[in-house]
């Protein structure tokens, strides 16, 4: 996927600052922030999770904190983001691979 036109087609800005977390999406402000901190490859990780989250959860948004839906959005948008960077690889990485090296756990929440 290319980043930047999948941006633009959703009208979403993406900005990298010095944050506490790796990144979010505020809806608000269609932006997506990204710690300036991490590597190339963990960036685009968090930019297609939020992307997933802005293509699958978009009517949802108001729904995010209850627990239940919390959770079930936060792995659709994983599995987006892990599909999404097997695409980038010609469909190199298996999903043992992306499981282990995103640190994600076997129900593909971020371990800590």
């Amino acid at each position: 996927m290319d980043i930047a036109k999948e941006l633009k087609r959703l009208d979403v800005d993406l900005v990298y600052l010095d944050l506490d977390c790796d990144g979010c999406y505020i809806p608000g402000c269609k932006t997506i922030f990204v710690n300036e901190q991490l590597s190339e490859l963990r960036a685009r990780s968090v930019i297609y999770h939020e992307i997933g989250h802005i293509k699958i959860h978009k009517e949802l948004f108001n729904l995010y904190n209850s627990p239940t839906i919390h959770s079930k959005m936060e792995c659709e948008a994983n599995q987006f983001m892990i599909d999404s960077l097997i695409d980038d690889n010609e469909g190199h990485y298996n999903y043992s691979q992306v499981l282990e090296g995103f640190n994600l756990g076997m129900g593909w929440q971020f371990k800590v």
